[in-house]
């Protein structure tokens, strides 16, 4: 019986551990943000290369861990909308997230441990980090975004 315990345990773990979900360091937090891509400040993520960091929604609640960046690619063609959360996944923490850089390129850099995030390529970590910024889903429907978890 022991053997048998041992051998669906072994299983067990197998199955577990080749999951292919990935975890990041970055709680789960469920949140809705919506904007109109027709308003300000919104309209400058209709040009490809540009992003902007939100913190509340329209209520005031906030949104992410530690706030959304939002915008498109260097490589979009005008409508491939990308979400992520604002907190680095190095720190782990709501009171540190990742600042915008101004280079046109999407870049965000984190204030404390200086690691480089790549918006344009999903989130790409460049320095200490290793892990990507979380991703959340966006839709548009019209001059409507929407990123929810």
């Amino acid at each position: 019986m022991r053997k048998f315990c041992i051998v669906i345990g072994m299983l067990w773990l197998c199955v577990v551990g080749c999951g292919d979900s990935y975890e990041s360091s970055i709680p789960s937090v469920t949140f809705n943000f919506s904007c109109s891509l027709a308003q300000s400040p919104y309209y400058v993520i209709k040009t490809p290369g540009q992003f902007l960091k939100v913190e509340k929604n329209v209520n005031g609640l906030p949104v992410g861990y530690a706030g959304l960046i939002i915008g498109q690619s260097v490589f979009s063609e005008g409508n491939d909308y990308v979400a992520y959360d604002a907190a680095c996944p190095v720190e782990a923490s709501r009171s540190v997230s990742v600042e915008l850089k101004e280079d046109g390129l999407g870049t965000a850099e984190c204030p404390k441990c200086h690691t480089q995030y790549n918006l344009s390529s999903g989130g790409f970590p460049t320095g200490e980090g290793t892990e990507f910024l979380r991703h959340y889903k966006v839709s548009v429907s019209g001059t409507t975004l929407q990123v929810r978890n």
